[in-house]
């Protein structure tokens, strides 16, 4: 009990920002203690793919997101779909979202190679930071309070037919997180920030560093305002 007063007092002195970092992708954090040694090369990024965030427009195409995205948050109400294509026109022509998405995919050699990940941060009113690299839906259950993350892989499902957000059990070596949806969650108010959303695509452990965070080029970052 002592030693949990001391660590409080401590913590309250230095005004210490707690932040929530969930042990993250365990499997990827494994990998890299494994390699640990003196042997392992530089990172070298050969990544050549371009990736932005879109939301749709209303001419049924896609608007780019330039580095802001402003929408009143609402309880339970979604804040915004972003899709991640591999593309950096500012304005994507009316299509289907599968086809925009594969035509822009197949301008690169190997596409099916490359995976999108996600990331997320915002910090609650009492100092609480969160920060997440998502890689599967299980990533985002312990802030679903405050901020609801549905995935969706828009990409190979056939066109006209109804598909929801994805579930753990949905995702195999063949599935692509194009798109997430954000809605306010019970207690969003509490969300003292901007909510910053990072697409990026990733084909090795090696994209990542010790902690599971991407470290490659390939990667888009927008900030999600509450107005």
């Amino acid at each position: 009990m002592k030693k949990a007063v001391i660590v409080l007092i401590m913590l309250l002195l230095c005004g210490c920002t707690l932040k929530k970092e969930k042990e993250f992708p365990n499997e990827i954090i494994k990998k890299h203690e494994s390699l640990n040694n003196d042997s392992i090369p530089k990172y070298v990024d050969e990544n050549p793919v371009k990736v932005s965030l879109y939301v749709d427009n209303s001419f049924g195409g896609l608007d780019k997101v330039k580095d802001e995205f402003h929408e009143p948050w609402r309880l339970k109400r979604d804040i915004a779909v972003f899709g991640a294509v591999f593309s950096e026109e500012d304005v994507i022509a009316s299509d289907y979202f599968q086809n925009i998405w594969n035509n822009s995919a197949k301008k690169y050699e190997n596409f099916e190679k490359y995976k999108i990940g996600w990331y997320i941060n915002f910090t609650l009113e009492d100092g609480t930071e969160y920060e997440r690299t998502i890689l599967n839906p299980k990533d985002v259950e312990d802030f679903y309070d405050y901020l609801e993350i549905y995935l969706y892989d828009s990409a190979n499902v056939p066109i006209g037919v109804w598909y929801s957000h994805l579930l753990e059990s949905d995702i195999n070596e063949k599935t692509v997180i194009t798109s997430m949806k954000l809605t306010a969650g019970s207690k969003y108010t509490s969300i003292n920030s901007p909510i910053v959303v990072k697409t990026f695509t990733y084909d090795d452990i090696n994209d990542f560093d010790e902690k599971g965070f991407y470290r490659g080029n390939s990667q888009y970052l927008i900030k999600v305002y509450n107005d």
